[in-house]
Formats: C-alpha cells, sequence, structure tokens
C-alpha cells in the first residue's frame, strides 16, 4: 500500500511550443489527469538578477513516470513547476519522485481549445 493511500487526484500540464498565425511561437498545453501526494517543503537559496533569493520546493511523489523538467501540476487548486529530474528513488517502479516550486500568474492555453 505505502504512499499510493496518501494519493489524491491532481492534474499535469505538459508545455509545447506551437506557432500561431502570425508564425509567432506560443506555449500550450496538454492536460493530463495523474495522482500525486505533496510532500513536506525545503527553503532553498537561489540567486535571481546576482542576489539570493529564498524559494520554497517541495517533495512531489507521483504514480506518472513521464513527467519531466518543466511540466506543471496542479494540486489542490495551486500551480506548481517540476523543477527536479524525476526519480524512480525506490526502484520498484511504483512511483517517481521530484521537486516542484509554487508559480502564480500561468496562462495555461490548452491543446485543441
Amino acid at each position: 500500500m505505502g504512499i499510493k493511500k496518501f494519493y489524491i487526484i491532481c492534474n499535469k500540464l505538459h508545455p509545447t511550443e506551437t506557432l500561431n498565425n502570425r508564425n509567432i511561437p506560443i506555449k500550450t498545453y496538454a492536460e493530463t489527469e495523474i495522482k500525486g501526494y505533496m510532500g513536506s517543503g525545503s527553503d532553498t537559496i537561489i540567486k535571481v538578477a546576482d542576489k539570493d533569493t529564498i524559494e520554497t520546493r517541495f517533495k512531489f511523489y507521483c504514480n506518472d513516470f513521464d513527467l519531466a523538467l518543466g511540466d506543471l501540476i496542479k494540486y489542490e487548486g495551486e500551480t506548481y513547476e517540476v523543477v527536479g529530474q524525476p526519480r524512480n528513488t525506490a526502484h520498484r517502479n511504483h512511483h517517481v519522485k521530484t521537486l516542484l516550486r509554487k508559480i502564480d500568474n500561468v496562462k495555461q492555453n490548452k491543446e485543441g481549445v
């Protein structure tokens, strides 16, 4: 049973770039339903414009082995970005672990809309 008993339904948005009618690249997202669990967060110091900034990164566990850097996760009404390389840490092929950071004001154009 393990971690699966904590999973909730959430959505993964995988970005792709397409050209609009004026040949300008736009980012669109393909949305799929996955099951996942948000673990604890920890503060990380990153450089933004040559200044130290504190960013909270959250552990995320899910059943989607196609998760990739840059994917967006909609979890309990909030949007997060995958910033850590997803890994099969248990080596039992039942879940993937990665790091997420919370993001705001994301323009989300879904494919087919």
